[in-house]
């Protein structure tokens, strides 16, 4: 295929044959000061089945680790300022007000770093009285220090504990990072833990939909290879499959003269 003028030249396609059948399966407190980043040892950035023991994670904090290594990979390759945030609740504090006092933490962090553009994932656990995991991610330099931010959320939120670390980046980090929050603070409360993130303004697609999509285009290739061109595709290349083709910005390419398809593929 010939890509459109302007367009990024598409890899080569893989080499390994393409099963087109549905096989998705995946679903849509306050740490020490050293942080998760010093605390993990590193390992491989791959997916957590090749990141550790898989066997230590269910299903649903595999999705949320995959999800995670996803958004840290699609800001880092913006070149996104990104810092690691953790707020928590005061004895007698009224947890069921985090969200809340988080997103006008939020705009106090904009009006006090004049960026406009923050991207965010956040876990809201039962820890304790109530507490947010979360990693920001600015268009600009994005930065506060903590002291600041425990003035702030002492005022939001009534609690003074709170930590701040700029995220280093890198495939070692993200690993690290993301296989540190999933397996620290989903552990043994799977269903107390609510997840949340910007994906439109991150993707402008469905993107869990989409990983879907792509997990069944890829059924037959190893899990190392279906990462490999997942990363290759956050990061705005165009991935072939054989006849198929797909890119985070066009969509799914179904043969030549179907062109570039606005519908699901047929093995959606």
């Amino acid at each position: 295929m010939t890509p459109q003028e302007g367009h990024t030249p598409s890899p080569a396609p893989l080499q390994e044959p393409i099963q087109p059948e549905v096989n998705a399966n995946a679903e849509e407190g306050v740490q020490e000061s050293s942080g998760p980043e010093a605390r993990e040892t590193p390992r491989s950035p791959l997916l957590v089945l090749n990141y550790g023991d898989s066997s230590t994670l269910g299903r649903k904090r595999r999705a949320t680790y995959q999800r995670l290594m996803t958004l840290l990979n699609r800001w880092e390759y913006q070149r996104r300022s990104i810092i690691r945030m953790d707020l928590t609740t005061a004895n007698g504090g009224d947890p069921s007000k985090l969200s809340d006092h988080y997103e006008e933490l939020i705009r106090r962090i904009k009006r006090k770093t004049g960026v406009e553009d923050i991207q965010y994932w956040k876990m809201t656990t039962r820890e304790g009285n109530g507490v947010i995991h979360a990693i920001l991610a600015g268009n600009v330099s994005l930065y506060v220090d903590q002291k600041w931010l425990s003035e702030e959320w002492e005022k939001i939120h009534g609690a003074i504990i709170v930590y701040v670390k700029r995220y280093r980046g890198g495939p070692l980090s993200r690993g690290r990072v993301s296989r540190y929050l999933v397996s620290q603070y989903m552990s043994g409360q799977d269903a107390q833990a609510h997840v949340s993130w910007t994906w439109k303004t991150t993707f402008n697609v469905p993107i869990v939909k989409f990983w879907k999509q792509f997990k069944a285009a890829s059924r037959g290739l190893h899990i190392k290879k279906i990462v490999k061109y997942w990363d290759r595709l956050i990061r705005d290349e165009t991935v072939e499959f054989g006849p198929w083709a797909c890119s985070l910005a066009r969509g799914w390419y179904v043969l030549p003269e179907w062109e570039w398809a606005a519908e699901a593929p047929p093995w959606a």
